[in-house]
């Protein structure tokens, strides 16, 4: 992760990852001179909110590194007599884009780290038979080793399954269908607005005896915390995706459009 930092200039790394480093100082203005923010306060709020910062961030993209494997198994998943994986060059995108890379995928990758949190504190309720309340979620200033593997878990599951969804819809993948000449996006849009919606709804939900603005005020702080390592997250996924094309591909056993078409068109629809 190391080398895809620089192979860019500093200037090039501030531009794409703008809007994370602006929150990110933003953040520690506010939580250092100003008030309560994020869940820190004071000078101590400098070194703790760059580490959880720095921490989650490393969480998210150090999985990138096993693309390569998870590209073999998606290849050997879809590939089969009649069904197999093509590449649409005209499809093909994986540069960085303001509306993708800095809105849209950093609050896809939230809302999916929300909705598997969630879902793992329901479990944990069934499981212990207590309600969960707000003091189990936001954090209590003190090393809890369940929610840190917790935390662990919810970070790869959510980076490994966003890297292969973004990695096809990158590279322009596509799942062919031989008998109908059909070309399908394998989940374009699926992993976005139902983990936005869901993911939101679920974490207020677990705030329902509190006021509003109190629900307001947690869910905007964990948002905050959350979108500068889905930034940095992205566009490392981009870089690397850059980096690593052909590799990818051919784990993938992505078969060029052309080879395919005998001169005719192929349909084409959307999951």
């Amino acid at each position: 992760m190391v080398e895809l930092l620089r192979r860019r200039s500093v200037k090039e790394n501030i531009r794409e990852m703008g809007p994370a480093l602006i929150l990110l100082l933003a953040t520690l203005i506010i939580s250092t001179f100003i008030t309560e923010f994020t869940f820190n306060f004071g000078l101590a709020a400098l070194w703790k909110t760059l580490l959880r910062f720095l921490r989650l961030s490393l969480l998210l993209t150090l999985p990138l590194l096993l693309l390569p494997r998870l590209c073999t198994l998606l290849g050997a998943i879809f590939n089969r007599k009649t069904r197999y994986l093509i590449q649409l060059q005209e499809d093909r995108d994986p540069a960085i884009h303001p509306l993708k890379n800095w809105v849209i995928r950093p609050f896809q990758g939230i809302g999916l780290a929300m909705l598997l949190a969630t879902k793992l504190l329901t479990l944990l309720e069934f499981y212990t038979g207590s309600k969960i309340t707000v003091a189990t979620i936001l954090p209590q200033g003190a090393f809890n080793i369940r929610r840190f593997f917790s935390l662990i878990a919810i970070g790869v599951v959510v980076s490994l399954l966003l890297s292969c969804l973004w990695t096809l819809d990158d590279l322009g993948v596509r799942h062919y269908n031989r008998k109908t000449r059909e070309v399908r996006m394998i989940g374009k849009y699926i992993g976005l607005l139902l983990p936005i919606f869901f993911g939101f709804y679920g974490i207020i939900s677990l705030f329902e005896n509190n006021t509003q603005l109190i629900v307001a005020k947690y869910v905007a702080q964990m948002v905050v915390v959350l979108y500068p390592p889905f930034v940095v997250f992205n566009v490392l996924h981009s870089r690397y995706l850059k980096s690593r094309e052909e590799v990818l591909l051919s784990r993938l056993k992505a078969v060029s459009r052309g080879i395919l078409q005998d001169g005719k068109e192929l349909a084409s629809s959307a999951v």
